[in-house]
């Protein structure tokens, strides 16, 4: 059975090869969903939106006029908005005193405005009842050394879901977040999860003793976007327990 036949999704971040929004993307298309998916990487996104059969538009989350142009595309392409998920985000590891204004602003500027914005272009169209997907961080509910504005923002954008969730609930809009921990297969974490010995300690530390993949994020999105799930305005950790042990 097609879960989303019929409805019509963009996925926000899936300009880089196997990450979680092609993941999502890949997911939501095989269960009957029009897909429209988003990125800076105009040649990546032709390449996979070809692959799962939906089409793509250019965009920096940065950019309100981009995101405005993401959701009319969408809408004139498909008739209408059913479903966005907004997996964008800048992974950011400093000491705490020696990131600048600048560094500051930029993680700002994709994780929290950017975020902000996204949900502005798609409320103004999306159908009522829809669903929207914030892929946000377990480091944010959690401890991890010189993540400190990575793990503000995510944080902040956690608070912009349930704000959202309690103004948009009268039209039947859900609105939540997903927490993934440590997650194996994705570009993000390539760089620390190639050390064995950070591998070994993560998933000894995770009760489920494994680490996360993108498509245990992608089945978690799945539900949220389905007419199943009767919830709003949560966080949804999917990290294998790991959001009840420090990461660091």
């Amino acid at each position: 059975m097609d879960i989303l036949n019929g409805k019509t999704a963009i996925i926000l971040g899936a300009g880089a090869p196997n990450n979680m929004g092609q993941a999502i993307a890949q997911r939501f298309a095989a269960e009957g969903a029009s897909v429209m998916v988003g990125g800076r990487n105009a040649d990546e996104l032709a390449r996979f939106a070809e692959k799962i059969g939906g089409a793509f538009t250019t965009c920096d989350i940065t950019s309100e006029d981009d995101l405005d142009l993401l959701v009319s595309r969408t809408v004139d392409q498909f008739g209408k908005l059913d479903i966005a998920v907004n997996a964008a985000g800048l992974n950011q590891v400093k000491p705490f005193l020696d990131v600048s204004l600048s560094e500051l602003r930029q993680v700002t500027d994709v994780q929290f405005i950017g975020a902000f914005q996204f949900m502005q272009a798609v409320l103004r169209q999306i159908a009522d009842k829809g669903s929207i997907i914030h892929i946000s961080s377990v480091t944010a509910h959690a401890l991890l050394p010189n993540h400190a504005a990575y793990m503000a923002t995510k944080a902040a954008s956690d608070v912009l879901v349930r704000a959202l969730a309690m103004e948009f609930g009268t039209r039947g809009i859900r609105i939540n977040s997903i927490a993934p921990g440590p997650t194996d297969d994705t570009p993000m974490a390539a760089g620390p999860l190639s050390d064995e010995a950070t591998r070994r300690r993560i998933t000894e530390a995770t009760p489920l003793r494994r680490l996360g993949t993108a498509a245990d994020i992608a089945e978690a999105a799945l539900w949220l976007a389905s007419d199943n799930a009767f919830i709003t305005g949560e966080v949804l950790q999917i990290n294998g327990g790991r959001a009840i042990h420090r990461l660091g």
